[in-house]
């Protein structure tokens, strides 16, 4: 006979019950069993701390009683090295995205990597400026307010600028023009004359040294008599101090010497005894915007014998490259005084400073 509907019902229910009952137990049993082990790991975890402070204790006893000399770990000598490779490295890597970047820049314009390029700028300070400035100022375009306060800052921090000749509160300035042949130095001497006769009315005088060229004599005389300004024509160094002695309550006096090859040792020795006849002596090296850089540094390196402190540069007009200036000057202790744009005089003269060389470089790329 089967079960009614009740007893169906019941028996459901009745096993529904020992099923959840079952389910309770095992729940509570994995409970326990995740109890169990939580309080095991955490007893291990205490039980390793207090191992530690044991062996940490056991070691600080132990090294009390046996004082060890800890050798000092060598350092490689090469550390530093290494740091600058990386440095090098990245700086490059910014340097040739610049590079590429400039290229993209849009039509019509020339970032300031590129511009500094053109003008033959060496890699190596492109790759410096790259790094030092802001990111993304030697891309910005070079007609730009960000390029020109770039490279003037860039100027300033790594080329010295004298702007000019500075005269005496008291007491004469001695101002001389040293420099290879077909440089400009007569012409220029002219230049600074008139500036500071004609715009500022200072007493000056000319000497000059140049008497292997009777056409640089000539020269000077005819600006000289237009200044209104005495000329002393030397040919020793006795008969340059003395000239110097009659002009001495002057305010300014200018020599111009004869022009001397680097590859001339006796020429250099002459010009080193003319020099050497009074201390005071300020002495301006002119070099022409045109010169190749190797023999630029090479007429610095044989000039160092008669120690000029400035140097003028001189034909800035008759180049389209001017980085000559920046490769030749970077990190040097001489300081620029002058450049000439010109052969007008008084007109093409300008003292040198960071702005002025910012200008004309950037000017050499527009134009």
């Amino acid at each position: 006979m089967g079960l009614t509907q009740e007893q169906l019902a019941q028996t459901q229910a009745m096993m529904f019950a020992q099923f959840n009952q079952m389910q309770m137990q095992m729940m509570q049993q994995a409970m326990a069993q995740a109890q169990a082990q939580v309080q095991a790991q955490l007893q291990a975890a205490e039980f390793s701390k207090m191992t530690e402070k044991m062996r940490e204790a056991r070691q600080q006893r132990f090294e009390a009683e046996n004082p060890i000399q800890q050798p000092e770990i060598p350092v490689e000598e090469d550390d530093h090295d290494k740091i600058q490779k990386l440095e090098d490295e990245v700086a490059q890597m910014k340097a040739l995205l610049a590079e590429v970047l400039g290229k993209e820049s849009k039509k019509g314009g020339v970032s300031l990597h590129e511009a500094l390029k053109r003008q033959e700028v060496d890699e190596e300070i492109l790759t410096e400026m790259a790094t030092k400035s802001g990111a993304g100022d030697t891309l910005a375009d070079c007609r730009s307010t960000v390029a020109r306060v770039t490279l003037s800052n860039y100027l300033t921090e790594h080329l010295n600028f004298s702007s000019g000749i500075k005269l005496n509160r008291h007491g004469v300035r001695i101002v001389a023009l040293l420099g290879t042949t077909g440089v400009g130095k007569t012409t220029t001497l002219a230049k600074i004359a008139a500036k500071f006769v004609l715009e500022n009315g200072v007493n000056a005088a000319l000497i000059t040294a140049d008497t292997y060229r009777i056409s640089a004599v000539e020269q000077l005389k005819t600006y000289s008599d237009i200044l209104g300004l005495p000329l002393e024509i030397v040919y020793n160094p006795e008969e340059l101090n003395s000239a110097i002695e009659r002009h001495k309550h002057k305010e300014l006096i200018l020599i111009d010497t004869a022009g001397r090859s680097q590859q001339n040792s006796h020429q250099m020795r002459e010009l080193e005894e003319f020099l050497k006849v009074n201390p005071r002596i300020e002495k301006h090296l002119v070099i022409s915007a045109t010169t190749k850089l190797t023999d630029a540094q090479e007429i610095m390196n044989k000039f160092t014998a008669v120690n000029p402190e400035k140097i003028i540069i001189t034909k800035i007009d008759e180049t389209s490259s001017l980085g000559m200036i920046m490769n030749l000057l970077r990190n040097q202790k001489i300081s620029l005084s002058y450049f000439t744009t010109g052969q007008s005089v008084p007109d093409d003269i300008e003292s040198a400073s960071a702005d002025m060389l910012t200008d004309m470089l950037l000017k050499k790329v527009q134009a």
